[in-house]
Protein backbone atom coordinates (compact mmCIF):
# COMPACT_ATOMS: atom_id res chain seq x y z
CA UNK A 1 0.00 0.00 0.00
CA UNK A 2 2.72 2.41 1.11
CA UNK A 3 4.59 1.99 -2.52
CA UNK A 4 1.20 2.17 -4.41
CA UNK A 5 1.14 5.96 -2.38
CA UNK A 6 4.71 6.43 -3.25
CA UNK A 7 4.40 5.71 -7.20
CA UNK A 8 1.25 7.83 -7.32
CA UNK A 9 3.01 10.62 -5.25
CA UNK A 10 5.73 10.23 -8.09
CA UNK A 11 3.46 10.19 -10.54
CA UNK A 12 1.91 13.49 -9.98
CA UNK A 13 5.53 14.97 -9.11
CA UNK A 14 6.14 14.28 -12.67
CA UNK A 15 3.18 15.33 -13.99
CA UNK A 16 3.66 18.88 -12.21
CA UNK A 17 7.17 19.20 -13.64
CA UNK A 18 6.19 18.34 -17.04
CA UNK A 19 3.26 20.83 -17.00
CA UNK A 20 5.36 23.90 -15.64
CA UNK A 21 7.75 22.85 -18.99
CA UNK A 22 5.53 22.83 -21.62
CA UNK A 23 3.08 25.49 -20.44
CA UNK A 24 5.27 27.38 -19.49
CA UNK A 25 8.22 26.91 -21.34
CA UNK A 26 10.23 30.48 -21.07
CA UNK A 27 11.28 30.23 -24.66
CA UNK A 28 7.30 29.80 -25.99
CA UNK A 29 4.50 32.10 -26.34
CA UNK A 30 2.79 33.82 -23.59
CA UNK A 31 -0.14 31.01 -22.36
CA UNK A 32 -2.59 34.08 -23.90
CA UNK A 33 -1.69 34.56 -27.20
CA UNK A 34 -3.76 32.79 -30.28
CA UNK A 35 -1.23 32.33 -32.80
CA UNK A 36 -2.52 30.44 -36.12
CA UNK A 37 0.29 31.77 -38.67
CA UNK A 38 3.59 30.40 -38.39
CA UNK A 39 6.57 33.00 -38.84
CA UNK A 40 10.51 32.63 -38.20
CA UNK A 41 11.82 34.39 -35.71
CA UNK A 42 14.17 37.54 -36.78
CA UNK A 43 13.02 40.79 -38.12
CA UNK A 44 10.77 42.22 -40.86
CA UNK A 45 10.31 45.39 -42.11
CA UNK A 46 7.50 47.08 -44.45
CA UNK A 47 5.98 49.78 -45.90
CA UNK A 48 2.81 51.90 -46.67
CA UNK A 49 3.27 54.37 -49.64
CA UNK A 50 0.26 56.24 -51.26
CA UNK A 51 -0.35 58.93 -53.66
CA UNK A 52 3.64 59.42 -54.28
CA UNK A 53 4.92 58.87 -51.13
CA UNK A 54 6.22 56.54 -48.53
CA UNK A 55 4.06 57.49 -45.57
CA UNK A 56 5.39 54.65 -42.96
CA UNK A 57 8.31 52.66 -42.80
CA UNK A 58 8.44 49.88 -39.97
CA UNK A 59 10.33 47.46 -38.45
CA UNK A 60 9.35 45.18 -35.88
CA UNK A 61 10.94 41.50 -34.12
CA UNK A 62 8.97 38.09 -33.99
CA UNK A 63 10.05 35.76 -31.25
CA UNK A 64 7.83 33.00 -30.60
CA UNK A 65 5.28 34.12 -32.56
CA UNK A 66 4.66 37.86 -31.15
CA UNK A 67 5.89 40.88 -31.92
CA UNK A 68 8.59 42.79 -29.73
CA UNK A 69 10.74 45.91 -30.66
CA UNK A 70 8.72 47.61 -32.83
CA UNK A 71 9.59 50.97 -34.34
CA UNK A 72 8.61 53.42 -37.17
CA UNK A 73 11.56 53.98 -39.59
CA UNK A 74 9.20 57.06 -41.30
CA UNK A 75 5.69 58.81 -40.47
CA UNK A 76 4.95 60.97 -42.91
CA UNK A 77 2.10 62.88 -44.35
CA UNK A 78 1.12 66.05 -46.63
CA UNK A 79 4.60 67.00 -45.79
CA UNK A 80 4.84 66.76 -42.02
CA UNK A 81 7.66 64.45 -40.71
CA UNK A 82 5.70 62.90 -37.70
CA UNK A 83 8.94 61.01 -36.33
CA UNK A 84 10.82 64.29 -35.88
CA UNK A 85 7.89 65.99 -33.79
CA UNK A 86 8.73 66.81 -29.99
CA UNK A 87 6.79 67.43 -27.12
CA UNK A 88 5.04 70.99 -27.66
CA UNK A 89 4.92 70.88 -31.14
CA UNK A 90 1.34 70.54 -32.89
CA UNK A 91 1.81 67.14 -34.98
CA UNK A 92 3.70 65.68 -31.69
CA UNK A 93 -0.11 63.80 -30.30
CA UNK A 94 -0.09 62.04 -33.86
CA UNK A 95 3.32 60.30 -32.89
CA UNK A 96 2.42 59.61 -29.97
CA UNK A 97 -1.23 58.15 -31.18
CA UNK A 98 0.77 56.00 -33.47
CA UNK A 99 3.31 54.70 -31.34
CA UNK A 100 0.28 53.73 -28.73
CA UNK A 101 -0.71 51.54 -31.97
CA UNK A 102 2.81 49.45 -31.78
CA UNK A 103 2.91 49.81 -28.06
CA UNK A 104 -0.53 47.46 -28.02
CA UNK A 105 0.68 45.52 -30.63
CA UNK A 106 4.21 44.33 -28.68
CA UNK A 107 3.39 40.70 -26.89
CA UNK A 108 0.73 40.04 -29.19
CA UNK A 109 0.45 37.70 -32.61
CA UNK A 110 -0.03 38.66 -35.96
CA UNK A 111 -3.47 37.85 -35.78
CA UNK A 112 -4.19 40.66 -33.96
CA UNK A 113 -3.08 43.52 -36.35
CA UNK A 114 -6.87 43.42 -38.01
CA UNK A 115 -7.73 45.23 -34.51
CA UNK A 116 -6.17 48.45 -36.30
CA UNK A 117 -9.18 48.40 -38.14
CA UNK A 118 -10.94 49.74 -34.94
CA UNK A 119 -8.26 52.41 -33.43
CA UNK A 120 -10.85 54.25 -31.91
CA UNK A 121 -10.94 51.65 -29.40
CA UNK A 122 -7.29 50.54 -29.08
CA UNK A 123 -5.90 54.61 -28.98
CA UNK A 124 -6.10 57.69 -27.08
CA UNK A 125 -7.64 61.20 -27.54
CA UNK A 126 -4.71 63.28 -27.26
CA UNK A 127 -5.06 67.27 -26.87
CA UNK A 128 -7.82 67.43 -29.55
CA UNK A 129 -6.72 64.53 -31.71
CA UNK A 130 -9.13 61.61 -31.69
CA UNK A 131 -7.88 58.12 -31.69
CA UNK A 132 -10.60 56.81 -33.85
CA UNK A 133 -9.19 59.49 -36.64
CA UNK A 134 -5.77 57.90 -37.07
CA UNK A 135 -5.01 55.22 -40.01
CA UNK A 136 -4.55 52.42 -38.23
CA UNK A 137 -5.23 50.69 -41.54
CA UNK A 138 -2.08 52.24 -42.84
CA UNK A 139 -0.29 50.82 -40.08
CA UNK A 140 -1.32 47.68 -40.80
CA UNK A 141 -0.85 47.53 -44.10
CA UNK A 142 2.47 48.52 -43.61
CA UNK A 143 3.09 45.76 -41.79
CA UNK A 144 1.35 42.80 -43.55
CA UNK A 145 4.08 44.09 -46.31
CA UNK A 146 6.67 43.11 -43.34
CA UNK A 147 4.89 40.01 -43.40
CA UNK A 148 4.82 39.25 -47.10
CA UNK A 149 8.44 39.84 -47.33
CA UNK A 150 9.49 37.44 -44.75
CA UNK A 151 12.88 37.84 -42.81
CA UNK A 152 14.85 41.05 -43.00
CA UNK A 153 17.27 39.75 -40.93
CA UNK A 154 17.19 36.59 -39.18
CA UNK A 155 17.38 36.17 -35.30
CA UNK A 156 19.15 32.34 -36.08
CA UNK A 157 20.05 30.06 -38.93
CA UNK A 158 16.70 28.11 -37.99
CA UNK A 159 14.39 29.66 -40.49
CA UNK A 160 12.31 28.07 -43.04
CA UNK A 161 13.68 27.83 -46.83
CA UNK A 162 11.18 26.72 -48.44
CA UNK A 163 9.26 27.81 -51.20
CA UNK A 164 6.79 27.36 -53.74
CA UNK A 165 6.77 27.49 -57.53
CA UNK A 166 6.61 30.16 -60.28
CA UNK A 167 5.45 30.44 -63.46
CA UNK A 168 8.13 31.37 -66.02
CA UNK A 169 8.61 35.02 -67.00
CA UNK A 170 9.41 38.31 -65.88
CA UNK A 171 9.28 39.27 -62.16
CA UNK A 172 9.85 43.06 -60.84
CA UNK A 173 10.12 44.41 -57.14
CA UNK A 174 11.23 47.08 -54.99
CA UNK A 175 12.26 47.65 -51.43
CA UNK A 176 11.89 51.01 -49.96
CA UNK A 177 12.94 52.88 -46.15
CA UNK A 178 13.00 55.88 -44.19
CA UNK A 179 11.45 57.20 -46.95
CA UNK A 180 13.28 56.62 -50.04
CA UNK A 181 13.12 53.68 -52.72
CA UNK A 182 16.29 51.97 -52.76
CA UNK A 183 16.45 48.94 -54.39
CA UNK A 184 14.58 47.64 -57.73
CA UNK A 185 15.08 44.35 -59.29
CA UNK A 186 13.68 42.87 -62.23
CA UNK A 187 14.66 38.93 -62.82
CA UNK A 188 13.30 36.20 -65.19
CA UNK A 189 12.64 32.42 -63.57
CA UNK A 190 12.51 29.06 -66.08
CA UNK A 191 11.82 26.12 -64.11
CA UNK A 192 12.27 27.99 -60.99
CA UNK A 193 15.72 28.94 -61.67
CA UNK A 194 17.02 32.66 -61.67
CA UNK A 195 18.11 34.15 -65.22
CA UNK A 196 18.89 37.92 -66.44
CA UNK A 197 18.56 39.64 -62.98
CA UNK A 198 19.49 43.17 -63.33
CA UNK A 199 18.91 46.19 -60.62
CA UNK A 200 17.17 49.18 -62.14
CA UNK A 201 17.20 51.64 -59.42
CA UNK A 202 19.93 51.09 -56.46
CA UNK A 203 20.24 54.19 -54.14
CA UNK A 204 20.50 55.43 -50.46
CA UNK A 205 21.20 58.40 -48.78
CA UNK A 206 21.71 60.49 -51.92
CA UNK A 207 23.71 58.11 -53.72
CA UNK A 208 23.01 56.57 -57.15
CA UNK A 209 24.73 53.71 -57.27
CA UNK A 210 23.47 52.32 -60.98
CA UNK A 211 25.19 55.24 -62.06
CA UNK A 212 28.64 54.87 -60.58
CA UNK A 213 31.36 54.19 -62.60
CA UNK A 214 35.15 52.83 -62.28
CA UNK A 215 37.23 55.15 -60.22
CA UNK A 216 34.24 56.59 -58.28
CA UNK A 217 34.06 56.67 -54.32
CA UNK A 218 31.15 54.26 -54.38
CA UNK A 219 31.92 52.64 -57.30
CA UNK A 220 32.51 49.32 -55.18
CA UNK A 221 29.40 49.40 -53.62
CA UNK A 222 27.94 48.82 -57.11
CA UNK A 223 29.97 45.94 -57.89
CA UNK A 224 29.00 44.33 -54.92
CA UNK A 225 25.67 44.26 -55.50
CA UNK A 226 26.53 42.83 -58.87
CA UNK A 227 28.17 39.76 -57.30
CA UNK A 228 25.12 39.08 -55.35
CA UNK A 229 23.45 39.18 -58.54
CA UNK A 230 26.17 36.83 -60.39
CA UNK A 231 25.96 34.69 -57.44
CA UNK A 232 22.39 33.93 -57.98
CA UNK A 233 22.47 33.43 -61.77
CA UNK A 234 21.55 30.40 -63.24
CA UNK A 235 20.60 29.02 -59.64
CA UNK A 236 17.13 27.49 -58.21
CA UNK A 237 14.72 29.81 -56.54
CA UNK A 238 15.95 28.42 -52.90
CA UNK A 239 19.32 29.76 -53.46
CA UNK A 240 18.22 33.24 -52.51
CA UNK A 241 18.31 32.35 -48.89
CA UNK A 242 21.72 32.37 -49.09
CA UNK A 243 21.55 36.17 -49.08
CA UNK A 244 20.69 35.59 -45.03
CA UNK A 245 22.58 32.40 -44.36
CA UNK A 246 25.74 32.04 -45.09
CA UNK A 247 25.45 35.90 -45.91
CA UNK A 248 27.00 38.21 -48.56
CA UNK A 249 30.29 37.80 -47.28
CA UNK A 250 30.53 34.17 -48.43
CA UNK A 251 30.31 35.23 -52.25
CA UNK A 252 30.70 39.11 -52.46
CA UNK A 253 34.77 39.89 -52.13
CA UNK A 254 35.93 42.89 -49.90
CA UNK A 255 36.68 45.95 -52.61
CA UNK A 256 38.89 48.72 -51.52
CA UNK A 257 37.53 48.89 -47.65
CA UNK A 258 34.11 47.99 -48.60
CA UNK A 259 33.26 44.45 -46.93
CA UNK A 260 31.20 41.82 -48.09
CA UNK A 261 29.90 41.61 -44.39
CA UNK A 262 28.43 44.86 -44.69
CA UNK A 263 26.80 44.85 -47.87
CA UNK A 264 22.57 45.34 -46.91
CA UNK A 265 21.91 41.81 -48.70
CA UNK A 266 18.58 41.72 -46.82
CA UNK A 267 17.18 44.91 -49.12
CA UNK A 268 17.80 42.37 -52.26
CA UNK A 269 15.62 39.52 -50.61
CA UNK A 270 13.27 41.89 -49.78
CA UNK A 271 12.93 42.92 -53.06
CA UNK A 272 13.29 39.34 -54.57
CA UNK A 273 10.21 38.51 -52.34
CA UNK A 274 8.07 41.55 -53.22
CA UNK A 275 8.77 40.24 -56.75
CA UNK A 276 7.79 36.99 -56.48
CA UNK A 277 4.48 38.24 -54.16
CA UNK A 278 3.38 40.30 -57.21
CA UNK A 279 3.83 37.36 -59.37
CA UNK A 280 4.41 37.66 -62.66
CA UNK A 281 5.52 41.00 -64.89
CA UNK A 282 5.24 39.77 -68.11
CA UNK A 283 4.81 36.02 -68.64
CA UNK A 284 7.19 34.09 -70.59
CA UNK A 285 4.32 32.50 -72.90
CA UNK A 286 0.23 31.64 -72.31
CA UNK A 287 1.10 29.01 -70.45
CA UNK A 288 0.57 30.72 -66.93
CA UNK A 289 -1.70 30.27 -64.19
CA UNK A 290 -5.10 32.53 -63.99
CA UNK A 291 -6.67 31.37 -61.06
CA UNK A 292 -6.93 33.81 -58.49
CA UNK A 293 -7.93 33.95 -54.77
CA UNK A 294 -11.40 34.64 -53.28
CA UNK A 295 -10.79 38.03 -51.83
CA UNK A 296 -13.50 39.01 -49.17
CA UNK A 297 -15.77 42.44 -50.06
CA UNK A 298 -13.96 45.67 -49.26
CA UNK A 299 -11.55 48.68 -49.85
CA UNK A 300 -8.24 47.73 -51.45
CA UNK A 301 -4.63 49.65 -52.34
CA UNK A 302 -2.00 48.73 -53.30
CA UNK A 303 1.79 50.63 -55.15
CA UNK A 304 3.47 49.97 -58.17
CA UNK A 305 7.23 51.56 -57.99
CA UNK A 306 10.31 51.32 -60.18
CA UNK A 307 13.34 53.63 -60.70
CA UNK A 308 12.90 55.41 -57.38
CA UNK A 309 9.29 56.66 -58.41
CA UNK A 310 6.26 55.57 -57.22
CA UNK A 311 4.49 55.38 -60.33
CA UNK A 312 0.76 53.81 -59.74
CA UNK A 313 -1.21 53.93 -56.66
CA UNK A 314 -4.52 52.59 -57.19
CA UNK A 315 -7.84 52.03 -54.56
CA UNK A 316 -10.23 49.48 -55.40
CA UNK A 317 -12.88 47.23 -54.19
CA UNK A 318 -13.95 43.87 -54.46
CA UNK A 319 -17.60 43.26 -54.45
CA UNK A 320 -19.03 39.49 -54.55
CA UNK A 321 -15.81 38.30 -56.40
CA UNK A 322 -15.74 41.40 -58.90
CA UNK A 323 -13.92 44.80 -59.20
CA UNK A 324 -15.70 47.77 -58.79
CA UNK A 325 -15.09 51.37 -58.37
CA UNK A 326 -11.29 51.21 -59.34
CA UNK A 327 -9.11 54.48 -59.16
CA UNK A 328 -5.88 55.80 -59.62
CA UNK A 329 -4.60 58.03 -56.52
CA UNK A 330 -1.05 58.58 -58.30
CA UNK A 331 0.29 57.96 -61.78
CA UNK A 332 3.32 59.08 -62.55
CA UNK A 333 6.30 58.50 -64.79
CA UNK A 334 9.19 60.58 -65.53
CA UNK A 335 7.89 64.33 -64.75
CA UNK A 336 4.94 64.10 -65.92
CA UNK A 337 1.59 63.03 -63.04
CA UNK A 338 -1.04 62.00 -65.31
CA UNK A 339 -3.73 61.78 -62.80
CA UNK A 340 -3.41 65.87 -62.81
CA UNK A 341 -3.57 65.97 -66.56
CA UNK A 342 -6.63 67.44 -68.39
CA UNK A 343 -7.63 67.51 -72.43
CA UNK A 344 -5.82 68.91 -74.25
CA UNK A 345 -2.25 68.30 -72.25
CA UNK A 346 0.14 66.62 -74.29
CA UNK A 347 0.22 63.05 -72.85
CA UNK A 348 -3.85 63.23 -71.61
CA UNK A 349 -4.41 60.54 -74.38
CA UNK A 350 -1.91 58.01 -72.05
CA UNK A 351 -4.24 59.10 -69.16
CA UNK A 352 -7.28 58.22 -70.89
CA UNK A 353 -5.99 54.94 -71.63
CA UNK A 354 -4.80 54.44 -68.22
CA UNK A 355 -8.55 55.41 -67.58
CA UNK A 356 -9.71 52.39 -69.92
CA UNK A 357 -7.93 49.61 -68.21
CA UNK A 358 -9.62 50.34 -64.84
CA UNK A 359 -12.70 50.74 -66.72
CA UNK A 360 -12.11 47.37 -68.28
CA UNK A 361 -11.92 45.37 -65.00
CA UNK A 362 -14.74 47.50 -63.53
CA UNK A 363 -17.72 45.06 -62.95
CA UNK A 364 -15.59 41.62 -64.09
CA UNK A 365 -14.76 38.82 -62.14
CA UNK A 366 -11.50 39.23 -60.29
CA UNK A 367 -9.47 36.90 -62.79
CA UNK A 368 -10.02 39.45 -65.36
CA UNK A 369 -6.79 41.22 -63.76
CA UNK A 370 -4.70 38.99 -66.12
CA UNK A 371 -5.76 40.56 -69.28
CA UNK A 372 -3.75 43.17 -68.58
CA UNK A 373 -0.79 41.39 -69.93
CA UNK A 374 -2.20 42.01 -73.28
CA UNK A 375 -3.63 46.11 -73.50
CA UNK A 376 -3.66 46.01 -77.11
CA UNK A 377 -6.97 43.58 -77.04
CA UNK A 378 -8.75 46.05 -75.17
CA UNK A 379 -7.01 49.16 -75.36
CA UNK A 380 -7.82 51.95 -79.11
CA UNK A 381 -5.11 53.18 -79.95
CA UNK A 382 -5.29 57.57 -79.37
CA UNK A 383 -3.05 59.65 -81.73
CA UNK A 384 0.23 58.36 -81.62
CA UNK A 385 -0.29 56.34 -78.12
CA UNK A 386 -0.69 52.52 -79.07
CA UNK A 387 -2.93 50.67 -76.64
CA UNK A 388 0.06 47.77 -77.11
CA UNK A 389 3.01 49.99 -75.71
CA UNK A 390 0.77 51.00 -72.42
CA UNK A 391 2.44 49.51 -69.30
CA UNK A 392 -0.99 48.34 -68.04
CA UNK A 393 0.97 45.43 -65.89
CA UNK A 394 2.26 47.91 -63.92
CA UNK A 395 -1.19 48.47 -62.87
CA UNK A 396 -1.53 44.70 -62.35
CA UNK A 397 0.98 44.56 -60.44
CA UNK A 398 0.07 47.18 -58.08
CA UNK A 399 -3.33 45.63 -57.99
CA UNK A 400 -1.44 42.48 -56.59
CA UNK A 401 -0.23 44.25 -54.18
CA UNK A 402 -3.37 45.61 -52.84
CA UNK A 403 -4.47 41.75 -52.53
CA UNK A 404 -1.52 41.19 -51.06
CA UNK A 405 -2.07 43.79 -48.05
CA UNK A 406 -5.48 42.71 -47.32
CA UNK A 407 -8.39 44.54 -46.68
CA UNK A 408 -7.71 48.46 -46.15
Amino acid sequence: MKNHVLAVLVLAAVSIVLLFIFVSDPNGPPDDVDITHDYDDGTYRGVYEDQGNQQISIEFDLENGVFTDMSYRNLFYASNDYLSAEPGDTFYPIRSQHEQALEYLTGRSPDDIDDLYRPGELLDDYEGFSGATVRGTKIRSAIQDGLNRGLYAPANEDFNREIGEYDDGTYRGFFSDTGDQQLNIEFELIDNTFQDLSYRHLYYAGNYYLEAEEGDSIYPIKLQHEQVLDYLEDSDLPTMFDLHEPGPDEFVEDIDGFTGATLRASKVFSSMMDALNRGLYQPADEDYDREIADYPTGRYRGVYGERGQQQVSVQFYVMDGEFTDLTYRHLEYGDTYYHELEEGDEHYPVTVQYEYVLAHLDGQPLDALFDLYYPEEFIDDIDVYTGATLRANKVLSAIKDGFNRGIY
